[in-house]
């Protein structure tokens, strides 16, 4: 993948040609399912009298029945269609009246209870249907145009169940199941070792149990694989007969058979009627992988060195490095863990399991032994043994291997590698030589800040250049917060180029701990190409450009909701992209919220395959968007450039989406629609991530239904909740798509309905030229895998070592020095930039023309919402 590699040799089989040219050519440039759009006014059986009908027995079943043809129901749960089915009302209509129309939206989903109806498609009757049929089951996801005309034959009665309703319901239940099993699980010590990702998994892979006072959950001296964490009722736990301890709302047991397959070593008994959510060790195989002892070893080890203050500064690659070599060694009660008058800096040791004492003091899980003297070349010795307290486990290197993975030995070693390791993350200083990093080390130093301190004071001189190393800034400007950033992001360079004053205040946002550079340190190493990638980026900073300095050189694209122009400064000659969307657009379509976020999101992102936001305007008739100006070609036009794209592309292209989605997600972003037309291809080859218009900053789990159906998530579709690996699925079709020339579900399916089917069945069929030995399709697989966590096995970091990805060098990658396969030929723009720089025509003129042109095609005036008339007053 890098400049040395050998020249590409295609070998292309008939099979393979016959797929050449076979990629759809027709663009879904925004998503389907867009909630910006809202609901169209959907009004369905417009003639019916609709009456709340209690529902017998016989109603029940039928409706059960019913609901059973169709995934949307098949996928919930027992509650879930309990609630459903409660919210039905009964549709009553005479014989000769419309149900719904085609091509008009639909809110309903009916269920026909007695009579007869006609089913027309272009005015031509294509079925009738009857009693216990059912229709309209596509309204429940969105507000798609009706497939087909309904009419009643007969005096007919329906059960009716409403979109609105039933997504409340579903959701209302879910959400309360995901709040209240993700706060036990929290609870659980057991699952402190797991990542969040990896416990907010176990949510939906709990089972709920009820049990009647007097009934015996678990038996003392059966094998056993469930653990039990009680939600209601009082429990006795009984050894040899007698009754050890009650336990009540919150309590758990049965770690110890989950864990170790043993048998039970008490019986448990319901006191009261007691409900229990319960998981098998089989489901936690599932929801965590087929390794759970390892997993559970390798988290408590991160816990250990993230309770060292020593330890917890080296980089992740270096603990990446420590954990992988480190060895589990088990010891019984009494033995000897670590014998008196061994080195200190011998070996590092943590507890995983049990407890180890000497006579002065113990050890308890997740604590180290000699994690500060590993670090150094001291000669301190234990004075006394230290040995287990009961079964204990205990994760062990020694100094020599520790100091291979660390890259050296002693404390300056590890703080370089650690400054070395940010600094290569900034990607404009990505072209520094080896020896100029080094002199880059040698000058940095370590400054830490309180809480609400000001680092950085707005319209003051400043010389000084920061990297973040922990903690969080927020960046104000003139009283308002426009960002906040962390961890390796960087501020000031401005100062270190130019003599300019601050242009915002920097504050602290909790501690904060920084490396500093001055000016004068920084100019006496910085190379001239990194000096002018400085400068470039420092332009792209240019807040202080105003819109009357804009001139359209050309119209780039067009949304549903705005307009995307090339424009120039006129001063300083410099190329933007400019979206704008017209306020009567914004009223029409109620999107003051997702506005507000997106430009919320922009202004926290920073990576160098990303679209990088310059600054927002406004005015009486519109907001702006002023961004970066991505020369290229998305890339679903490459694709088709393309054709069949090899094994080593495909690894390039999806190892940039990862270190996209990877940024993204420790920013708590979700992206919701990641395909080829929201990725562009650069001037250089390299993609840069566009259109954040339906992103959403997540805390804990989202229920709306968004995106393009051939490149949603299963979890997306059904409703239930999703989180951050619904994009790692996204990224999955997208692989499928690169080696395959078609996605793998739906290829040749528009209808949402029959696409959602393929996609929730997932039956992955590939085409005869794909090599069934590749690693690309494990990875495939592992993309699409129905159960989130497993897509990236936890963390990206993780996903970043499978075998797949074996040879990328993650850190040249985000620098940019690998040749891409594919660099776009572009037209020149001269002759439009000139005839911009000579017209006179101003802004306003050139967005309005277009603006009333789309006027006479715009579907209408929706009902308005309550909102603020400040809303824009960040722009």
């Amino acid at each position: 993948m890098d400049k040395r590699s050998l020249p590409k040799i295609n070998l292309i089989t008939e099979e393979k040609k016959n797929f050449l040219g076979a990629r759809k050519v027709r663009k879904q440039k925004a998503g389907i399912l867009d909630p910006r759009r809202g609901s169209r006014i959907a009004i369905d059986a417009v003639t019916a009298v609709v009456v709340d009908k209690l529902k017998t027995s016989r109603d029940l079943e039928m409706i059960s029945n019913a609901l059973n043809k169709h995934f949307i129901f098949t996928s919930l749960s027992g509650d879930n269609r309990s609630t459903v089915i409660s919210h039905m009302r009964l549709y009553q209509m005479n014989p000769g009246e419309i149900v719904f129309e085609q091509g008009r939206p639909g809110s309903v989903f009916f269920v026909v209870a007695s009579g007869k109806l006609e089913i027309l498609v272009n005015a031509k009757r294509v079925n009738i249907i009857g009693t216990g049929d059912s229709f309209g089951e596509l309204a429940l996801l969105h507000d798609s145009p009706r497939s087909a005309s309904v009419k009643t034959l007969d005096k007919v009665s329906m059960w009716g169940l409403d979109r609105k309703l039933f997504r409340s319901a579903v959701e209302t239940v879910n959400a309360e199941n995901y709040k209240e099993n993700k706060n036990f699980i929290n609870s659980v010590p057991l699952f402190t070792v797991l990542t969040p990702m990896q416990r907010d998994s176990l949510v939906g892979s709990f089972s709920t149990l009820k049990f009647r006072s007097g009934d015996f959950i678990v038996k003392e001296g059966d094998p056993g694989d469930l653990f039990y964490i009680i939600k209601d009722g009082m429990v006795s736990c009984l050894q040899n007969g007698n009754v050890v301890r009650e336990m009540s709302k919150g309590s758990f047991f049965g770690e110890q058979a989950l864990l170790y397959n043993t048998v039970r070593t008490a019986t448990v008994v319901a006191k009261t009627d007691v409900k229990c959510v319960a998981i098998s060790r089989n489901k936690l195989n599932v929801a965590l992988g087929n390794h759970l002892q390892h997993i559970i070893y390798q988290n408590s080890k991160v816990i250990a060195f993230e309770k060292s203050q020593a330890l917890a500064q080296l980089t992740k690659k270096q603990q990446s490095k420590v954990l992988e070599r480190m060895q589990v060694k088990e010891y019984q009660d009494g033995n000897i863990v670590v014998n008196a008058g061994t080195m200190k800096n011998f070996k590092l040791i943590f507890l995983l399991k049990g407890k180890l004492r000497c006579l002065k003091h113990g050890v308890e899980v997740f604590q180290a032994l000699g994690d500060e003297d590993i670090l150094s070349n001291g000669n301190d010795i234990y004075p006394e043994d230290y040995f287990a307290i009961g079964d204990s486990h205990v994760a062990e290197i020694e100094k020599f291997d520790f100091d291979d993975c660390v890259g050296g030995s002693g404390q300056m070693q590890k703080i370089d590698f650690d400054a070395i390791s940010a600094l290569r993350g900034i990607h404009i200083l990505r072209h520094l030589s080896s020896e100029n990093f080094q002199a880059l080390i040698r000058i940095l130093k370590l400054q830490s800040y309180e809480d609400d301190e000001i680092i950085v004071r707005q319209n003051t001189p400043g010389d000084r250049f920061f990297m973040i190393k922990t903690g969080k800034v927020n960046i104000v400007q003139d009283g308002i917060v426009l960002r906040t950033v962390g961890k390796n992001d960087y501020f000031g360079e401005r100062s270190v180029i130019f003599n300019d004053n601050r242009t915002a205040s920097v504050i602290a946002n909790g501690p904060v701990c920084c490396w500093v550079i001055t000016k004068s340190d920084f100019s006496s190493i910085l190379e001239e190409s990194v000096r002018n990638i400085l400068i470039k980026r420092i332009e792209l900073q240019d807040d202080a450009i105003g819109l009357h300095e804009l001139s359209v050189v050309k119209l780039l694209g067009k949304g549903n909701f705005g307009n995307v122009y090339l424009v120039i400064n006129k001063s300083t000659r410099r190329l933007y992209a400019l979206k704008t969307i017209s306020r009567k657009k914004i009223d029409r379509y109620n999107i003051q919220e997702n506005l507000i976020l997106e430009r919320k999101i922009l202004l926290n992102l920073d990576h160098i395959f990303i679209l990088k936001l310059i600054k927002t305007f406004k005015d009486s008739s519109r907001v702006y968007f002023l961004t970066e100006y991505v020369r290229g070609l998305d890339l679903f036009d490459v694709l088709r450039d393309l054709n069949l794209v090899s094994d080593r592309d495909s690894k390039f292209y999806t190892s940039c989406l990862v270190l996209i989605l990877e940024y993204l997600h420790e920013r708590d972003i979700i992206y919701r629609d990641l395909k080829p037309e929201n990725i562009m291809i650069d001037d250089e080859g390299y993609p840069k991530l566009i259109d954040f218009g339906i992103s959403k900053i997540l805390n804990g789990r989202t229920y709306t239904i968004v995106g393009t159906p051939h490149y949603m998530a299963p979890e997306v579709i059904v409703g239930k909740g999703y989180s951050f690996s619904a994009d790692y699925w996204s990224l999955g079709i997208i692989l499928y798509e690169f080696l395959c020339c078609s996605v793998p579900f739906g290829e040749e399916d528009e209808d949402p309905y029959i696409i959602y089917e393929k996609v929730l069945k997932r039956k992955l069929v590939y085409p005869g030229f794909v090599d069934i030995q590749t690693s690309a399709k494990s990875m495939i697989e592992q993309l699409l895998n129905k159960n989130p966590v497993l897509r990236n096995g936890g963390s990206a970091e993780i996903l970043k070592t499978h075998k797949w990805f074996s040879g990328v060098n993650w850190d040249s990658l985000i620098n940019r020095q690998f040749t891409p396969p594919y660099v776009p030929q572009l037209p020149d723009l001269d002759k439009d930039i000139q005839t911009a720089l000579r017209t006179s025509t101003l802004l306003e003129e050139v967005l309005s023309v277009e603006e009333l042109h789309e006027e006479k095609n715009d579907p209408g005036a929706r009902r308005q919402k309550n909102v603020m008339s400040d809303w824009d007053q960040d722009f």
